[in-house]
């Protein structure tokens, strides 16, 4: 019951604050280009105006060498070469002192010769110096700019600017904020659920025992509930309530206790009758001091952990837009290997290091605790993020990403570590969800922000904040447990052997699931998300901020159905037909690109990316168990998920390189189509 109205509670206030936002967010916009339209049109009138200066100087000049008005030659290409340094130029045109058109260029709005033959218009010649207004004509608006001699105007040059170049401004603006909203919804629930979700839980925990202790007949003393907490009021009132029926039972027990020491002739008449009745009542209700509880609640050891995860884990997300272009503008000269190569080179590494280093770092995290390991991990990557703010070439970048990626590892094992040690049988499930939950917030909040500091405060200062980040995850870090409770029943971490790591390698059901699934979709996930994303989008004029919003694409996909998905893997045909589903799905993201190479196609190639690994990724962990009972019985259940944990995250280190290779031999289209068609198959 505590637990449905909890999420009651979230969804209630989740709501609310989305529509407020909403409403919030299209006042905004109407408002917003009102005034944007007001101030940019001004702004846009001097920018053009300068520009058109050098070509009305240019007219002028021709002139002093007795070249007539009429007469002008290279006007095109001066147009061409004004709109080249002014892209937002949709139109140019000269006219006579009558407001006939000598010349123009590009596509005219509706209305433009009649506008310049306008008296208003004509009689901007008089004044030289004039600083022209912009004039909405059609769908533009015209700056008219006099062309005058000393001795006589001999014209005025218009140039032309779209209407929708605000309304482009005003999109872009939308997006942000859109962004902004989508994450400022995430982390208020993060927040609630870090600042109130665990003491609102006690509190409805506590109020709970207590009505069912007074429903159950329980009136034995407590001690005093604090009351300011949530329910505070409710709660004392209900415990003074038991309180003053223990008092009363205590009272006559008191009372009966002295008539029964008195003479028998002295008794009062029906004391044998009270006493009785006292001895039954005890019988059927408990009266007293209550034991006080030495129990923890596993379910708040469990969602301390959510908190200090997601603010790391967030740290780490905010580089995924801006890496590759970070990365590429460090390079240097490396023998024997291809620019492609090398800007892949510090996500591989990383990658490679956190595959290789997590079963390592597990039995490190039950050594010294999995609150110990994590602060250790948290200090390590802060100073990776730190000392990547200041790298001079990619060669440092290397290092310093290497020590981002051991803290990483660290980090995520004691988290996981943390989840395990303090779940049970009956809760596991919930608490993985809360595990994995807390990385796929992070997947949805990291990215966008990540792009939108990339471009207004840049690579090296956006590194910085992650630096912080990561320092900020330790405060939150301190108020886990600080000695791990181990669990008997569980075995220690181990780093897979050789033995069961070839055994496993030659099973052609583990290797069906692992290299023809899981190595593919990783492949999928960080050549095309990592590498291929952030450098093409780049490639074709976009910002940094745009590639935030891709992957924040590729978050809210997973965050909305790999729950769903999961609910469906309840039989093992279902998980094969998910992962096939998911596979096909994801294959087809990369093959999208055959359609079309604009954004608006890179957007939907993540969409169906994240709609492809959100249904296979729950049932495909799954399937080895249910394809490898034999194994997991011969070698346990940690060997087995071991090996296939080892080799998938290999696949994670592969696509970078693999993606490296194919921009190298065929460019970016191709190489999304070519990894698209291998997921495929």
């Amino acid at each position: 019951m505590n637990q449905s109205y909890l999420r009651s509670v979230y969804l209630r206030l989740a709501g609310t604050v989305m529509v407020v936002v909403m409403l919030a967010l299209a006042a905004n916009a109407y408002l917003s280009h009102r005034a944007f339209e007001r101030a940019l049109a001004p702004e846009m009138a001097r920018k053009v105006a300068s520009g058109g200066a050098s070509a009305r100087s240019l007219v002028l000049k021709a002139m002093e060498h007795q070249i007539g008005f009429r007469e002008l030659y290279g006007v095109e290409q001066t147009f061409d070469e004004l709109k080249a340094a002014i892209p937002e130029i949709s139109y140019i045109a000269v006219t006579d002192p009558q407001g006939v058109i000598l010349y123009q260029r590009f596509s005219p709005p509706d209305g433009a010769a009649e506008h310049f033959r306008k008296p208003s218009v004509l009689a901007a010649m008089s004044t030289a110096d004039l600083s022209p207004p912009a004039v909405r004509v059609g769908n533009q608006y015209v700056v008219s700019m006099p062309i005058v001699t000393p001795q006589q105007p001999v014209g005025i040059l218009h140039i032309g600017v779209a209407v929708d170049f605000v309304d482009k401004i005003i999109l872009e603006m939308l997006y942000d904020v859109v962004v902004v909203l989508v994450v400022a919804l995430f982390l208020t629930l993060e927040l609630l659920n870090f600042m109130a979700g665990t003491k609102l839980a006690a509190a409805l925990k506590s109020l709970g025992r207590t009505i069912e202790a007074g429903a159950g007949g329980d009136f034995a003393a407590t001690r005093a509930h604090a009351s300011d907490t949530a329910f505070g009021g409710v709660l004392g009132l209900l415990e003074a309530a038991r309180a003053r029926v223990n008092a009363a039972y205590d009272a006559l027990a008191r009372d009966i206790e002295v008539g029964r020491r008195c003479p028998a002739h002295e008794r009062p008449p029906g004391l044998t009758a009270a006493h009785q009745g006292l001895q039954a009542l005890a019988r059927r209700y408990r009266f007293g001091v209550a034991v006080p509880s030495t129990r923890v609640d596993e379910g708040d050891l469990l969602a301390k952990v959510r908190a200090p995860l997601f603010i790391f884990i967030l740290a780490e997300e905010l580089t995924r837009p801006f890496l590759p272009g970070y990365i590429k503008s460090l390079l240097v000269p490396i023998p024997w290997l291809s620019a492609e190569i090398v800007i892949g080179l510090p996500i591989v590494l990383f990658m490679l290091i956190v595959a290789i280093g997590q079963p390592f770092l597990g039995a490190y995290s039950e050594r010294v605790g999995s609150r110990r390991a994590m602060l250790v991990g948290a200090g390590i990557t802060a100073l990776g993020f730190a000392a990547s703010a200041f790298a001079d070439s990619v060669l440092d970048l290397l290092v310093w990403r290497s020590l981002c990626a051991l803290g990483y590892a660290m980090v995520f094992v004691a988290a996981q570590g943390h989840v395990l040690e303090h779940a049970t049988t009956a809760n596991r499930a919930r608490s993985f969800a809360l595990f994995v939950g807390a990385i796929m917030v992070a997947t949805v909040c990291g990215p966008p922000i990540g792009g939108i500091l990339a471009d207004n405060i840049g690579e090296r200062s956006t590194l910085a904040v992650a630096a912080l980040l990561a320092l900020g995850s330790i405060a939150a870090i301190r108020l886990l447990p600080g000695l791990d409770r181990s669990d008997p029943q569980r075995a220690p971490a181990k780093t897979p052997r050789l033995r069961e790591l070839g055994g496993l390698l030659l099973n052609h059901r583990f290797m069906a699931i692992t290299g023809l699934a899981a190595v593919p979709a990783k492949i999928l996930l960080t050549g095309v998300c990592f590498y291929l994303v952030p450098l093409y989008v780049l490639s074709i004029g976009s910002s940094q901020s745009v590639v935030g919003r891709i992957l924040m694409t590729y978050g809210v996909v997973m965050v909305v159905v790999a729950p769903i998905a999961a609910s469906l893997a309840t039989s093992r045909e279902r998980m094969e037909w998910l992962v096939s589903a998911g596979l096909v799905v994801s294959g087809m993201g990369g093959l999208l690109l055959m359609a079309g190479d604009d954004v608006g196609w890179v957007f939907a190639a993540i969409f169906l990316v994240g709609l492809g690994q959100s249904l296979s990724i729950a049932a495909q962990s799954a399937l080895v168990r249910e394809h490898c009972d034999a194994e997991v019985a011969a070698m346990g259940e940690h060997a087995v998920y071991g090996v296939y944990r080892l080799i998938e995250r290999l696949g994670n280190a592969l696509g970078p390189l693999l993606a490296a290779v194919l921009v190298m031999t065929f460019g970016y289209r191709a190489s999304f189509v070519m990894t698209g068609a291998l997921v495929m198959l």
